[in-house]
């Protein structure tokens, strides 16, 4: 070949990563207050495939402070749910949601990485007035275009430790082999900004959940923080109303409850939760997108712009990722609800393809 490499060399290379030979997979989960969420995608030559996704239904004593018997339970209805399927990889990545995860942005003396967790840990964290006292926590500098004298930007992620062991031997008993922690934020806005080829300037992501909406801002690409708004859709259903057997059937289908419901989110989201998160949620330049399961969010979406809010705009699904056996198998509220696991998932075979 003599003394040069062929043109473009550097760039062929980096492509070539891009292009395995092999199939790889990978699992994303997410439990939520309602549902147990796994998807396997897979990345072949030049193409990124949702090949299996399962939607299990999870009663709410089985998640919070479960007795030995309920975990028990909970670890079996798990399993069977499970047993039916030819996963090609046991390693999961888990997504952790807002409900059980504090954020902050802090600004702290300029240091190296090896001194800035030690720094962390002995200075920050106890003057943190958190709700839990065995933390566990992980930073992550916020890039800056120039030196700001002698401090420094950076996010912190803190969860109790005894929690996330806790997950953590859920999800092994399960079957799965957890492999990477993540924050369901970051997972959303890494399927946001995969599905849409961009994540937006200030967007603020709502994921809702039949016990509550996760809320999240972000500021070019840095996460600013989140928060947890309990807010049960039982509360808002008729009597009369029961919603199907199938997992992702909609609690709120009916414009009265969605109103309803809508009317009592956005009087949370301007009493609720931090003040300052509340402040930036209504400035100028945030778009709102809308992800998750529970109710019809075409019909939210379309109430909440009568009420003078940010702009929205409703989260992407994955059927552009799905073959089509699958895609007509797959339900008709199927919608963004696989967003968060889509995007822990990723976290694995996109790494691989930088």
């Amino acid at each position: 070949m003599g003394s040069h490499s062929p043109i473009g060399y550097d760039d062929d290379e980096k492509e070539l990563r891009r292009m395995p030979l092999f199939s790889r997979y990978a699992l994303g989960m997410e439990w939520s207050d309602s549902l147990f969420k796994l998807v396997e995608i897979k990345k072949g030559f030049r193409k990124i495939r949702l090949t299996q996704y399962t939607v299990h239904p999870l009663l709410s004593a089985w998640r919070e402070n479960p007795s030995a018997m309920e975990r028990e339970e909970l670890i079996l209805s798990v399993r069977d749910a499970l047993a039916g399927r030819r996963l090609k990889t046991r390693r999961v990545h888990l997504a952790l949601g807002a409900r059980h995860v504090v954020t902050g942005i802090w600004k702290i003396p300029r240091m190296r990485a090896s001194r800035m967790r030690r720094w962390i840990r002995d200075k920050l964290i106890p003057r943190w007035n958190l709700p839990f006292d065995d933390p566990y926590f992980d930073v992550l500098p916020i890039p800056s275009m120039w030196r700001e004298g002698d401090h420094q930007e950076v996010v912190v992620a803190v969860v109790s430790r005894a929690y996330l062991d806790e997950q953590v031997d859920l999800v092994r008993c399960c079957g799965l082999e957890p492999v990477r922690i993540d924050l369901s934020a970051l997972s959303l806005q890494r399927w946001i900004d995969f599905a849409e080829e961009g994540f937006p300037q200030q967007p603020a992501t709502f994921h809702f959940s039949h016990n509550g909406v996760e809320v999240n801002l972000f500021h070019r690409g840095v996460l600013q923080g989140g928060t947890y708004l309990p807010l049960q859709m039982d509360r808002f259903l008729e009597p009369e109303d029961r919603p199907g057997m199938e997992p992702l059937t909609p609690v709120l289908t009916d414009s009265d409850p969605i109103r309803s419901y809508g009317t009592a989110l956005l009087e949370a989201l301007r009493k609720e939760g931090p003040e300052w998160l509340n402040r930036e949620l209504w400035k100028r330049g945030r778009i709102w997108i809308l992800t998750g399961a529970g109710i019809d969010l075409s019909q939210l979406m379309l109430w909440m712009q009568s009420q003078q809010t940010p702009p929205l705009k409703m989260g992407t699904g994955p059927q552009k990722l799905m073959e089509e056996d699958l895609s007509l198998q797959s339900s008709r509220w199927l919608g963004s609800a696989l967003s968060i696991p889509l995007g822990a998932a990723l976290s694995e075979v996109l790494d691989e393809s930088t």
